[in-house]
């Protein structure tokens, strides 16, 4: 052990979790274990093709099938799915999809107390977390409530045989930055830290795999760093990352893990001069030299976005943009200003590769003043939009 360990708070409530493959057959009876006799099946339009086999082995179970999740879980779509669950008399509901289909089922979970059943088919984490959210309006509004929190959370990687590999590419990069987040949290964790470093490593072992070959053993270590990506979320919380993604998302709709994708870059180069440990142990995990080329040529290897142009985001919003995101205040290792992040985002917009750490500038390790601790929420401010 190299690093002194002062106090710290490990705080963890996971579902109990099922890994493996052709672990999604057992869907039943693991309802049948809960006690659950009705059950109403969300997922995504495409989800409900792809994933019939597992939606009829529900049987006389499965009461109803609402097959209208959508990215940012809209607030139009959430009153319906809500409608739609009153009306099947369901008393449980299981996901089976991505973060967009999860967050929906936990806005059900949360809104009527109903047991939720998550089966992930990409790395968005959100099965593993209490908090939920919907899009209200331009805004992503989100609150924390443990019935949000899945009771049972099971991982097939046959289940992602068939998923578009952009999925996995780009709710992989959203998962790397979850890990890499961690690595910095608001009060020292350092279990966090460990389990960060190896949710890293395993997608720079699984993401290229599942890219250029999309074999059983790569996507099964892709979705064990989902798995442990959503635990780090629940554990620490996240910070400027994606505070960054959620104002993109909430003003110009783009997908969550798209916008990670582009920026984990560009925070990783500018918060590496203020942590050069941590920023050394992202590049050893990554098995590179430099943090943030390293995730920047990941994220080419695997063809996942690079550049905030091509989602039409316009380069006149981007100062609006760093407002917000200051306002808003979050914790970070290097303070934040309009200016920093501003130029921050024209960096992502035009798809610049990062500069090497020796070009860079030292900055002061010092956080922004305004602190979030992991799990708290603001009335009308996003803090994660699974």
């Amino acid at each position: 052990m190299d690093r002194a360990i002062s106090g710290f708070t490990f705080a963890a409530a996971p579902a109990r979790v099922m890994f493996g493959q052709g672990r999604a057959r057992g869907l039943a009876a693991e309802f049948e274990r809960l006690g659950v006799a009705r059950v109403l099946v969300v997922c995504t339009e495409s989800g409900a093709a792809r994933y019939r086999p597992i939606i009829d082995a529900l049987g006389t179970r499965c009461v109803g099938v609402f097959a209208c999740a959508q990215p940012h879980c809209p607030e139009p779509v959430a009153l319906a799915a809500l409608a739609e669950f009153a009306a099947s008399g369901a008393d449980a509901v299981v996901t089976i999809g991505g973060g967009s289909t999860i967050g929906l089922g936990k806005v059900i979970a949360a809104r009527c107390k109903v047991p939720l059943v998550a089966v992930p088919t990409t790395l968005s984490g959100s099965e593993m977390t209490a908090l939920y959210g919907m899009k209200i309006a331009e805004e992503k509004r989100t609150w924390t409530d443990g019935a949000a929190r899945a009771r049972t959370v099971i991982y097939d990687p046959d289940l992602t045989a068939t998923l578009p590999t952009y999925e996995t590419a780009t709710t992989g990069m959203n998962c790397l930055a979850h890990c890499v987040e961690a690595l910095y949290p608001a009060e020292p964790n350092p279990i966090a830290r460990l389990i960060a470093l190896e949710g890293i490593r395993a997608l720079a072992a699984s993401l290229p795999g599942v890219a250029e070959r999309n074999d059983a053993a790569s996507r099964g270590g892709a979705l064990y760093a989902g798995f442990i990506g959503g635990l780090l979320v629940s554990v620490v919380g996240v910070g400027l990352q994606h505070k960054i993604c959620h104002v993109l998302g909430g003003h110009f709709d783009v997908p969550h893990g798209a916008s990670n994708s582009v920026i984990l870059p560009h925070v990783v180069a500018f918060n590496a001069p203020a942590m050069a440990e941590t920023a050394t142990d992202i590049a050893g995990a990554l098995g590179c030299e430099e943090p943030a080329t390293g995730v920047f040529d990941l994220a080419a290897r695997i063809d996942a976005p690079q550049s905030l142009r091509q989602f039409d985001v316009p380069q006149s919003k981007l100062r609006a943009v760093a407002e917000e995101v200051v306002a808003r205040g979050t914790h970070n290792p290097r303070p934040i200003s309009v200016e920093n992040i501003s130029l921050l985002l024209e960096d992502a917009w035009a798809g610049r590769r990062p500069a090497s750490m020796s070009d860079r500038r030292e900055a002061p390790a010092m956080p922004t003043t305004n602190k979030q601790r992991p799990g708290e929420t603001d009335a009308g401010r996003a803090t994660n939009p699974h």
